[in-house]
């Protein structure tokens, strides 16, 4: 995305004038109305916080945030954009796995961004969060709110207790030769996985390693990809973990999460996205300079150490009577310096926003980790991330995904074999093609 050189000082005085050119131009329009933005909680805060900013440009208008609440949002938009956009919001908050799924599903339910000058706002964000908001033929649907890159948080003093010195792990197969070593010293099994897969984020570890090979459970075109060599190499690593007896069989949910970064749960590693780092340290302050926190291990040695693993986008609903203001709130809050302080510091969302990643003070240390914690993750978004594919079938995927690698880690399954059957499964579910 960018490169934290010399340059910085050209790109600061360059964007200055393009966010000042964006902003006189927005008040230059005589806006007015009343819209609303449909998101939750935290999000919600964030959006909130730059009310103020906006108005301030354009007084007289009014913008409402209703919190709907996380998961009813996602029914809530479904139903509307199945009624053709009845009852809708006029900006709604989707996250990176809906977007496809809506875009394809409802194709003009969501207002179209590039007529409005949403591709000016490109260069701004990371090239595979930006894409993966945007429909096939290139148009945007979606500016990138939340941007959630892969954090690998590790128990320091475990690490140190059984003598593994952790940069000098560098990839998985590295990592997993380390956790019999770590457990003999620690009683600490290296990772938690939900073998039975009560939950549908018992795929988490094999999304993440899959992704640092640049795949996912389809490709650009929309074939099956699950069960291609990046899929396959991900099962065998998990499987080779959990041959060599360092994987806790723990269920999924938010409160075995809980126990496991506040140490009840003796694990040494946690593979968690870039918000969990304000959630491990207003959750287990106990914790402190235990946990530390690093770029994840490539899969193959010299690959990808970052990935996209999750992130959230507003959007304009085709059917808005004020599409304009919508935008321009939009435009406003996520691509504008101004907009973005005011909707991270009222929500915590981690930003791809260019412009904000460069300003004074994002960059700080964390006592807790004894680390700059956003420069990892800026680190991970400056490199090229691959698009995340969902398609209109990733809930099936996910389901098919993970029922094989239950299959491999409760029956000791083969990992080729039950990729091909779950991808066979997803071919004859969705008449989708399995790529060569």
């Amino acid at each position: 995305m960018f490169t934290a050189t010399g340059r910085a000082a050209r790109i600061a005085l360059v964007t200055t004038t393009a966010l000042a050119g964006l902003a006189t131009a927005a008040s230059a329009q005589e806006l007015s109305g009343t819209i609303t933005v449909w998101s939750w909680t935290a999000p919600a805060r964030g959006v909130e916080a730059a009310i103020p900013g906006f108005v301030a440009l354009h007084p007289g208008v009014t913008i409402k945030v209703e919190d709907v609440g996380n998961p009813a949002i996602w029914d809530k938009i479904t139903t509307g954009m199945a009624a053709g956009g009845a009852g809708l919001a006029d900006v709604l908050n989707i996250g990176i796995d809906y977007m496809g799924n809506y875009v394809e599903t409802f194709p003009g339910g969501l207002a179209n961004l590039s007529t409005m000058g949403a591709d000016d706002l490109a260069a701004q964000f990371p090239s595979g969060m930006w894409a993966s908001g945007s429909g096939p033929d290139g148009a945007v649907y979606g500016i990138p709110y939340e941007v959630n890159t892969s954090g690998f948080f590790y128990r320091k003093d475990l690490f140190e207790k059984a003598g593994i010195d952790i940069n000098s792990i560098a990839t998985w197969d590295d990592l997993i030769a380390a956790g019999p070593k770590l457990k003999e010293a620690t009683g600490a099994d290296l990772i938690a996985m939900d073998k039975a897969a009560t939950v549908a984020d018992s795929a988490g570890l094999w999304q993440l390693l899959t992704n640092l090979q640049g795949a996912f459970y389809f490709n650009a075109a929309g074939e099956i990809t699950m069960n291609g060599p990046a899929g396959v190499r991900s099962l065998e690593l998990i499987k080779k973990a959990n041959d060599a007896g360092v994987v806790a069989d723990i269920p999924g949910g938010w409160d075995n999460f809980m126990m496991q970064i506040k140490g009840q749960t003796n694990v040494a590693v946690i593979p968690a996205a870039s918000w969990a780092a304000g959630v491990f340290e207003s959750e287990a302050p106990d914790m402190a300079g235990k946990w530390g926190l690093r770029l994840p291990p490539s899969v193959e040695a010299g690959g990808l150490t970052a990935a996209i693993s999750g992130g959230t986008y507003l959007s304009v609903a085709e059917t808005s009577t004020n599409k304009q203001l919508a935008w321009e709130f939009v435009k406003y809050a996520l691509g504008t310096l101004e907009g973005q302080q005011a909707v991270y510091e009222g929500g915590g969302m981690f930003p791809g926003f260019k412009p904000m990643l460069e300003s004074d003070g994002f960059i700080k240390k964390s006592a807790y980790f004894d680390a700059e914690v956003n420069k990892f993750f800026i680190d991970e978004l400056g490199q090229d991330t691959p698009i995340v594919n969902y398609t209109t079938d990733y809930a099936r995927a996910l389901k098919a995904y993970t029922d094989a690698q239950t299959q491999v880690l409760l029956s000791g399954a083969d990992p080729k074999t039950v990729l091909d059957e779950a991808a066979a499964l997803v071919a004859g579910q969705t008449e989708r093609t399995i790529a060569k």
